[in-house]
């Protein structure tokens, strides 16, 4: 009974939170509907009345054709469509000693993943169109089950879910003051189901309602067609026990509160950690409940986090008389686009009213009976010709000829009409700051053209700029909700900037600044980290500017270069293209051997390690040279034997040859008288000395080669000494 009556309680307080919103910002949100239904509803901007009070149901306006020429819209997509060239992406970055770059990368991948995966595309578009036209848009994060019908699959992922319509559906805390509203203390988001969905889905609530008068200060729960359901989101600060433990290895520190240690209590037994201190501390959590008018359709419960997980988006938000205020782009220009839409009315109404100028102008006695009518027609049957008659006497004579007085004059368009059409012209382009490029001839320059874009630029930069603190509030509240979520010992999908796709395990390891060295290996419960986000073109656009300034640059580098070649290699990997994927394989491959591009997934790691090895057991380029160097020692050793051995026969022949000569000349010199034999001598005296020589010359030429080849067989063995110790 005291927890029956004390939802009860808690049943009451949520619906008098949601009254008092719902009264307070009423008018408010009215105005956020009757813009977007001005800038996206084909005939809405005829309804309703001018920021004076001037309302445009009167009677006097009924008969107008109600032209309506929409300029504002056009504006508004120009917005959009430079948001979505533009996206803003969430960056986590390390705060403190504890927390690890590495893991804060994969962090980054996995907020990725979970856009991707979820619709966080559509939410996010959703949203920013909403906060443009109307001035607010919203969407919702929520923990839940990849496969909810997998009941073995207890793997969770955080979803990014669109809220549509949020002007009718999203009510914050009224106390809460900031953009993000960080600072609410409850939230909730309304939606519709048929009474016979309604019945199925809860079969035992009640469809009650609250009473709704004609003012609207009520909300109806319940309607003949329609059961409203609210999403109840309300932060609390509770008591939290948490405790210190310690790693008996690593002497790491790690801080549980007293529900993660139910997860974890027998890894820590196991591992011996031995809990040096705890107390308690107040930590803030967030329960959600569904409920109707009348009651509790599920009782609210803890989920993951320590924020209410809705995420606001505005156009421009102010507070003036306490009282808070929301437009979207639409709102300042809507009196110039009515008063444009009534002007092109009255004028197209005054050039098709009743035949236009030069209405013949005749005495109704000439045109009786049917031929009025016949006149009457003439704008829609278009006649020949139109029959009158004159008027006659009882004998037949005619009295007066049947002719015609006068015609219309032209219909003059009074002067300040025109003028006032061109201004509204030019006020609602300078009220949405609309763009004059399609009117700009081709031969401006280029700097002129960089101008006119900043001042385009300078129109939305404030819508951008609340999308940019609308992600980083996400970022924020998907960080707290991962770090219940994901655990460290699951792999997870996570997406890189380039859209390529990794599994990695939510752990990492933290880095001493000074030293350099792993001091931990921390997940998601250890660390803070810094929630930021980049504004700026997608990957892709950004990968296609980088190509062309490489392009430009290679213009600028000598062909045959290593920076040539470094250069086409850095154009080829951001290059995208149908069937170079295998070549832009081998040409990372080869970045990465160079060791121009870091490696980023565990395999181009062991591929780096392994070229590192393989390098390292490859001799030096002193020793491959020495070795060649020996070779050619040893071959011109060869060549000096071989010579050698080429002298000796010689030398052999020489010596025949010469033992045969002096056979024969001993058998002459018998045969000889004394003088003769003296003449003789004298003659192999003088040969004798230029054979001496000769050999002289031949031993100082071979003395030669040998001290060259001597002084390279020194010059091996220094260069052999100095590579053994290396190695």
């Amino acid at each position: 009974m005291a927890d029956d009556k004390k939802m009860d309680d808690w049943h009451r307080k949520a619906l008098c939170n949601f009254d008092n919103a719902y009264t307070a910002t009423q008018d408010m949100r009215e105005q956020i509907i009757e813009a977007q239904r001005f800038v996206r509803v084909s005939g809405a901007q005829w309804e309703g009345s001018t920021n004076a009070g001037y309302s445009f149901d009167e009677g006097r306006f009924e008969h107008y054709p109600r032209f309506e020429l929409n300029k504002i819209a056009r504006e508004c997509d120009r917005i959009i469509g430079e948001y979505r060239q533009n996206r803003i992406s969430v960056r986590f970055r390390p705060k403190d000693s504890q927390a690890s770059e590495a893991l804060a990368e994969k962090m980054n991948g996995k907020f990725r993943a979970d856009y991707q995966e979820t619709s966080g595309g559509e939410a996010c578009d959703n949203a920013f169109d909403d906060a443009v036209t109307g001035g607010f848009g919203c969407w919702r994060m929520c923990a839940d089950y990849e496969d909810e019908m997998d009941p073995s699959n207890e793997q969770r992922r955080i979803s990014l879910l669109p809220v549509y319509d949020p002007a009718t559906c999203v009510f914050f805390d009224q106390d809460s003051k900031q953009y993000d509203r960080s600072d609410a203390t409850w939230a909730m988001e309304m939606f519709s189901m048929t009474p016979k969905a309604f019945e199925a889905e809860y079969p035992d609530s009640i469809a009650a309602s609250l009473s709704k008068d004609d003012s609207g200060t009520q909300y109806d729960w319940s309607t003949p067609g329609a059961i409203y359901v609210g999403r109840y989101y309300e932060v609390r600060t509770e008591k939290v026990k948490i405790s210190a433990w310690r790693n008996p290895i690593t002497n790491a520190t790690a801080i549980y509160d007293e529900d993660q240690i139910k997860d974890i209590e027998d890894e820590l037994k196991e591992g011996s950690f031995e809990m040096i201190g705890e107390r308690e501390v107040k930590k803030r959590r967030v329960y959600c409940g569904l409920l109707s008018g009348a009651e509790w359709l599920e009782e609210p419960k803890r989920i993951p986090g320590e924020h209410i997980p809705l995420i606001p988006v505005y156009g421009r938000r102010a507070f003036v008389d306490n009282q808070e205020r929301i437009e979207g782009h639409a709102a300042k220009a809507m009196d110039a686009q009515r008063l444009e839409n009534l002007m092109v009315s009255m004028i197209a109404d005054n050039a098709t009213q009743a035949g236009g100028d030069g209405i013949p102008i005749v005495d109704v006695d000439f045109i009786p009976g049917q031929l009025a009518d016949h006149w009457a027609q003439r704008n829609k049957k278009r006649p020949a010709f139109l029959p009158m008659v004159s008027q006659k006497d009882k004998q037949g004579a005619v009295v007066a000829q049947a002719q015609v007085s006068g015609y219309t004059p032209p219909t003059q368009m009074p002067p300040a009409l025109a003028g006032l059409l061109q201004y509204t012209g030019t006020a609602i382009q300078q009220i949405t700051g609309a763009s004059q490029l399609e009117n700009m001839p081709s031969n401006v320059a280029t700097e002129t053209v960089d101008s006119i874009f900043n001042r385009m630029d300078t129109q939305s930069y404030i819508y951008m700029d609340n999308m940019a603190k609308s992600m980083r509030r996400a970022g924020v509240v998907w960080l707290s909700m991962a770090r219940e979520v994901y655990g460290s010992d699951t792999p997870m999908r996570i997406v890189n900037e380039d859209g390529t796709d990794d599994v990695a395990l939510m752990n990492g390891a933290v880095i001493d600044r000074q030293t350099g060295e792993e001091v931990a290996l921390n997940d998601l419960s250890q660390g803070n980290y810094e929630v930021t986000v980049d504004v700026g073109q997608s990957f892709a656009t950004r990968r296609d500017a980088t190509v062309k300034s490489l392009l430009s640059m290679l213009a600028l580098i000598p062909p045959g270069t290593p920076k040539h070649d470094l250069v086409s290699s850095m154009i080829l990997d951001n290059m995208d293209g149908e069937g170079i994927d295998d070549l832009k394989e081998y040409n990372r491959n080869q970045l990465l051997l160079s060791g121009v591009i870091k490696p980023r997934t565990p395999e181009e790691k062991q591929m780096v390690a392994q070229a590192k090895a393989q390098q390292q057991n490859q001799p030096s380029p002193d020793m491959v040279n020495a070795l060649a160097n020996q070779g050619l020692a040893v071959a011109e050793n060869k060549k000096a034997d071989n010579q050698s051995m080429s002298l000796q026969i010689e030398a052999a022949k020489v010596i025949t040859q010469d033992k045969l000569a002096d056979a024969k000349i001993a058998e002459i010199f018998n045969s000889m008288n004394l003088d003769q034999r003296k003449e003789f001598r004298e003659l192999m005296a003088q040969q004798g000395d230029n054979a001496r020589a000769d050999a002289e010359l031949i031993l100082k030429s071979q003395a030669q080669g040998h001290t060259q080849r001597m002084d390279l067989t020194s010059l091996m063995q220094s260069v052999i000494q100095k590579q053994q110790p290396q190695q």
